[in-house]
């Protein structure tokens, strides 16, 4: 698969040059290193699914991550138009971008490649990595390592936020539902062992913090 032509790895370093860890080039590389394994083993257009991977994440010009999917998208549909990619694909990848977010989706994933690129993201955010992340999030943004999480769970829009929100309140409002929402046979059987890994980690953590373990 040569992308080169559209863009190049040292162009997607410096997109994510300033960007913290969580989402920063090499989680963009990894996500796209799953989505061409995804997109192979699942006939997808591997191109756009790694192009989209690439730059699913590109930082918006405000710093804001609520919209970023629609930031990211618009930016790859204008770089990829400039490069060339030809229309059909260009529209791929934006519709791809544009629906890789798990919180906040208005419009759901309507072809096979923006499924890929969705579930190798997600995969990104459960198991070993997934705990990773979420630890370095908490980390750049001075929030505590664990606190007891609300009894009842609310939806996912409604998350608090502040530096009482910690790993164990992002596994509960989103890693651990991540499962259920992939799209490809290839990613559930992949998703299914990270799962069952990052449900171990916190039950662990949890008995941990409390003296029980």
């Amino acid at each position: 698969m040569d992308i080169d032509r559209y863009l190049t790895q040292a162009e997607v370093r410096q997109i994510y040059a300033a960007v913290e860890s969580a989402h920063d080039f090499d989680h963009v590389l990894r996500v796209a290193q799953l989505g061409a394994r995804i997109a192979q083993a699942e006939g997808a257009d591997g191109t756009v699914v790694r192009l989209a991977a690439l730059l699913h994440d590109a930082p918006a010009p405000s710093g804001e991550r609520r919209d970023h999917h629609l930031a990211a998208a618009a930016f790859a549909g204008e770089l990829l138009r400039q490069r060339g990619l030809a229309a059909g694909r260009v529209a791929n990848v934006v519709h791809c971008i544009e629906t890789h977010r798990f919180r906040g989706r208005t419009t759901e994933p309507a072809t096979l490649e923006a499924r890929c690129l969705y579930d190798a993201d997600k995969l990104e955010s459960i198991g070993a990595i997934g705990v990773a992340r979420v630890f370095a999030y908490a980390g750049a943004h001075g929030n505590r390592l664990w606190t007891t999480p609300a009894a009842n769970t609310p939806p996912i829009h409604e998350k608090p936020t502040g530096v009482d929100y910690t790993p164990v309140h992002e596994f509960v409002y989103k890693l651990e539902r991540i499962l259920p929402t992939f799209y490809t046979a290839t990613a559930k059987t992949l998703g299914a062992q990270r799962h069952a890994y990052m449900l171990t980690f916190f039950e662990q953590l949890d008995a941990e913090m409390r003296g029980l373990a």
